[in-house]
């Protein structure tokens, strides 16, 4: 059995189905991402962005995985994470992909960022896929989960604030430091995994 169907296995045993959240804008801002992975050679991998730089994007130019705010039009988060994937990169999961479960619910915890409730699904993508990227994302490319298993979080991102320089914990990538919400997310993902 090659890595991406043992990936795959353990995965259907251990993640949470996914779930058909409803969307609640009255109790709190709601958003979703899309953790996908694909088959490269017999090897998993999964698909991080790096978002596009803009003026008043508190994630701009981060590392992170498509997806979105919910909006009124979604009938429920798994229609969110599947719209905003298919907006940002092109990918339509909901046409020959599959979502495979839901890890944990996040929230920001820097108080400077928005409230926001973060359900992330992590999905396979179809067999078939044409990348498309659109103005909110600079660059897409595909990383290891082997690589992210083994190298774990093993670089940091820093940045100074308030006159003190930040770290926070990393996976190393070829797009440079995935920390913040999606190191939490990821970290969360590859617990799951042998």
């Amino acid at each position: 059995m090659g890595d991406f169907e043992m990936i795959r296995r353990q995965l259907y045993e251990r993640l949470a189905p996914p779930r058909h959240i409803t969307i609640e804008p009255e109790r709190v801002p709601q958003a979703a991402v899309s953790l996908i992975l694909r088959e490269a050679q017999g090897l998993a991998q999964a698909l991080i962005i790096k978002r596009a730089e803009r003026p008043g994007d508190h994630w701009s130019g981060h590392l992170a995985l498509p997806g979105g705010r919910a909006q009124v039009e979604d009938r429920d988060l798994i229609a969110t994470a599947a719209r905003e994937t298919y907006e940002e990169v092109g990918i339509d999961l909901l046409d020959g992909g599959e979502f495979i479960g839901q890890l944990e619910i996040l929230a920001p915890t820097n108080a400077r960022l928005p409230r926001l409730e973060i359900t992330p699904f992590v999905a396979v993508a179809p067999p078939e896929f044409t990348m498309k990227l659109n103005g909110e994302v600079a660059r897409a490319f595909w990383i290891s989960v082997a690589d992210l298993k083994r190298e774990g979080r093993s670089s940091f991102f820093s940045t100074p604030l308030d006159g003190v320089v930040n770290k926070w914990p990393a996976y190393p990538s070829e797009g440079g430091p995935i920390w913040g919400i999606t190191e939490r997310i990821l970290t969360n993902f590859l617990s799951l995994l042998d």
